[in-house]
């Protein structure tokens, strides 16, 4: 007898039986223990099996303390290593295949949790899309936000309305191998949501509420923002390289034709000009060559082979 279609509904993941919740933190004493209660309370709901990872990276603060004394288990840094470095322990150190992470310092709502763990059923990542306001962010975060959307659209061709959320969903094999071009620092969640647009992998980003954190904030946006477009430029290489070489050639159009602006309005003689728009040729060149070099180093250490430290388990 010949076989037959079996009907029913099948999903792109495997059924989540558990999850990890890797929570990194640096003196992070004041909301610690209130985020991992609220996790614990969220998932408690779910019926799922589930454990709350706090990697302490660097703290000189209560936040070990607390972080125990709430349930959580604590993976210690000796030293500040970066944010997108405490992620990966947890993930390394985590007992399920599926990871959700949010930040410590009462932003996220943990309550969203349960509808993120049952669209990650169908999607590959599950993002908490943040809701703006004066209260919860600074004019100079809404530019270098506003900034790096247009960026990413344009490498990407797909609209990410939040693309550095801290409060997410996603599974541990699909993040593993790409550990060697991840961002080691703040901006992590930004390489992450790149390389998932930039693999087609599918991206839910459903509303979240963003509270005001409790504690001073560890961002320096002239610092991360170079260090976000570098990782953006080396992932970008990789994947797309023929997009980031139309980026520097219209760069290179862009500075001519302010150099013949110029020109014609100052009444610059000839050999000026030439000189300003050899001078524009040579930076654009010297720009590329040295983003080439440092896209293809990072590229080299992300084809190494990943750490039996964060090697999948038997259950991947």
């Amino acid at each position: 007898m010949a076989n037959k279609t079996v009907p029913g509904v099948e999903f792109l993941q495997h059924p989540i039986e558990g999850v990890s919740v890797v929570i990194p933190c640096k003196n992070e004493e004041g909301a610690v223990g209130q985020t991992v209660e609220e996790v614990a309370q969220a998932l408690d709901s779910t019926g799922l099996d589930y454990e709350v990872i706090v990697v302490d990276d660097g703290s000189t603060d209560a936040t070990r303390t607390n972080a125990v004394e709430a349930g959580a288990r604590v993976v210690s840094h000796g030293m500040n290593l970066g944010y997108g470095n405490a992620v990966m322990t947890g993930i390394a150190r985590a007992n399920y295949p599926v990871i959700a992470m949010l930040d410590a310092d009462g932003t996220y709502l943990a309550s969203d949790l349960p509808r993120m763990l049952d669209e990650a059923r169908r999607y590959d990542m599950v993002i908490g899309k943040r809701t703006w306001n004066n209260n919860n962010t600074s004019l100079l975060g809404r530019v270098f936000r506003k900034l790096l959307y247009y960026v990413i659209l344009y490498f990407t061709n797909t609209k990410a309305p939040d693309y550095n959320s801290g409060l997410r969903v996603f599974h541990r094999h699909d993040i593993l191998k790409y550990r060697g071009i991840l961002c080691p620092k703040f901006s992590f969640t930004t390489s992450l949501t790149l390389i998932f647009l930039l693999t087609f992998k599918s991206v839910l980003f459903l509303p979240t509420e963003y509270k005001p954190r409790i504690g001073r904030s560890h961002v320096r946006y002239f610092r991360d923002a170079l260090m976000t477009f570098s990782y953006i430029f080396v992932i970008v290489n990789m994947f797309q390289a023929y997009r980031l070489s139309l980026f520097v050639i219209g760069v290179g159009i862009f500075l001519n034709a302010f150099v013949w602006l110029l020109a014609v309005l100052a009444e610059l003689s000839a050999a000026t000009q030439v000189g300003l728009h050899l001078t524009a040729c040579l930076v654009i060149v010297v720009g590329a060559l040295a983003m080439n070099t440092y896209a293809s180093a990072r590229s080299c250490l992300g084809s190494l082979k990943v750490s039996e430290a964060c090697a999948p388990r038997g259950d991947e």
